[in-house]
């Protein structure tokens, strides 16, 4: 149930006990009538204060971002953002994150395409959708995203710390926290330019074990040690090739090691 639900049920209680035969109305002002009313006066105002607080603290967002997987992990990751869609600010939007392919029918074939078609498909209008269209792995799913909203918000004359939700599994979004700590740590990505949050899904059509295996934690750990690889001539964040012979070794344990497990 959404915050936007919770603070009509609080309002509307709120109401009830203001219904109550302890109070009698005079204008706008609500005066006490009885002894012991001094409680239920209480009362409404912590739930009127509580519906407030859920319908004000609803749109916290600038941006929730659904990182690509695999197909079934997207419509999980997509389904969850849809869900938290009521946190959204007024001009806030969703980010697709993920390698959009080459060409139009290789636009059309990938993921990314895939993704925007669903939320489309869920009335989410075009332009509360951004592409980021160029990372093939998840420190790229950071990295490409925040440079991509952070070129996007300086043309729209927009400087203030954005908050911004990805959308994942929980040890998915460890480690994207790891790369987002690391790029402010050593200065790749300003702190005050975002403030990162978390958006938590079931981690359907995830692999079991994916997370906690030793090839994808050697990778995290790699990929976080050249984080710095990334910065440009003029300490921004440049696009660059991250198919490095590390992580084909890495990822080449990880299929030998899929294959013993389908021997035994």
């Amino acid at each position: 149930m959404n915050r936007r639900v919770w603070g009509s049920i609080f309002l509307l209680a709120t109401l009830a006990v203001l219904s109550l035969p302890h109070f009698n109305f005079t204008g706008a002002v609500i005066k006490e009538s009885e002894a012991g009313s001094g409680i239920v006066s209480l009362l409404a105002l912590v739930l009127f204060g509580v519906s407030v607080f859920l319908f004000l603290s609803r749109k916290s967002l600038d941006a929730i971002v659904i990182p690509s997987g695999t197909w079934e992990a997207d419509i999980d990751r997509t389904n969850k953002a849809l869900s938290e869609k009521d946190k959204l600010k007024d001009n806030g939007y969703f980010v697709i994150s993920g390698y959009k392919g080459k060409g139009f029918e290789g636009m059309r074939k990938g993921q990314s395409y895939r993704i925007y078609k669903y939320l489309r498909d869920h009335n989410v209008l075009p332009k509360d959708i951004r592409v980021e269209g160029k990372s093939h792995y998840s420190d790229q799913n950071v990295i490409y995203t925040l440079k991509k909203m952070k070129e996007m918000e300086e043309k729209r004359g927009i400087e203030r710390p954005w908050d911004i939700a990805f959308v994942s599994s929980p040890a998915h979004l460890e480690r994207f926290e790891d790369f987002y700590n690391e790029a402010v740590r050593i200065g790749l990505i300003d702190k005050n330019d975002f403030r990162f949050h978390k958006i938590k899904t079931e981690g359907y059509g995830e692999e079991p074990g994916y997370e906690n295996s030793l090839p994808i934690k050697l990778a995290h750990e790699y990929k976080l040690r050249t984080l710095g690889k990334y910065r440009g001539k003029k300490e921004g964040i440049k696009y660059v090739e991250r198919d490095d012979l590390i992580v084909r070794i890495i990822n080449g344990l990880k299929k030998l090691g899929k294959k013993i497990k389908g021997i035994k």
